[in-house]
């Protein structure tokens, strides 16, 4: 499946699924992933969420007082999501993204598992330039070393080792921190890896 393809039966996943999906993730607390990520902020600092969903994350970091701008590559979960935070919220992939401002933090949490792995090199350097110097990249990914297809949607799997070898393939980026995670649904044994990202 090239690369196209793969995007587009993930999205068309998530716009047929879209209340399923919400249903189960708007209200899970994610307050342990906030918590390693605020404090290396300034007050009212810009941040991105790239992948959005349901826009819970991108809803919590407004109330926090910060500057959030959002985008997700499904119609239904972009439209869904600007009902919830109460702005536009941007409907285009990774690599469509396009902004002329640049934001303190992006947060990619478990949105960029769907991108194939050897495209994630790419997609790291279009969304760091985003970035302004001294900024933070927080990414989470489930835990593994595989790369499979679950119906129609593509997951990559991540460790520590997958990860240094893709960040090493990434201009301007160094890795700050890496630790894993249980994940906040009840009854959900997935594990989960994440990362912050430091941009040079």
């Amino acid at each position: 499946m090239t690369y196209c393809n793969t995007v587009k039966s993930s999205v068309h996943y998530y716009n047929e699924h879209a209340a399923t999906f919400i249903f189960t993730t708007q209200k899970v607390d994610m307050s342990n992933l906030y918590q390693q990520l605020t404090p290396l902020l300034p007050v009212g600092a810009a941040i991105l969420d790239a992948g959005c969903g349901s826009g819970r994350d991108a809803l919590n970091f407004k109330k926090m007082g910060f500057d959030v701008e959002a985008f997700d590559a499904s119609k239904a979960m972009s439209e869904a999501a600007s009902q919830l935070i109460g702005h536009k919220v941007h409907c285009c992939t990774f690599m469509e993204f396009s902004s002329q401002k640049s934001f303190d933090a992006i947060w990619a949490c478990a949105s960029l598992l769907h991108v194939p792995h050897k495209h994630l090199p790419e997609t790291f350097e279009h969304l760091a330039q985003f970035l302004s110097n001294e900024g933070k990249f927080i990414v989470s990914f489930k835990y593994g070393d595989s790369e499979r297809q679950e119906g129609e949607r593509h997951f990559t799997d991540m460790n520590e080792e997958r990860f240094e070898q893709v960040i090493r393939d990434v201009g301007g980026l160094t890795i700050r921190k890496t630790w894993l995670t249980s994940d906040n649904r009840p009854q959900n044994e997935t594990m989960w890896f994440n990362a912050i990202l430091h941009k040079l």
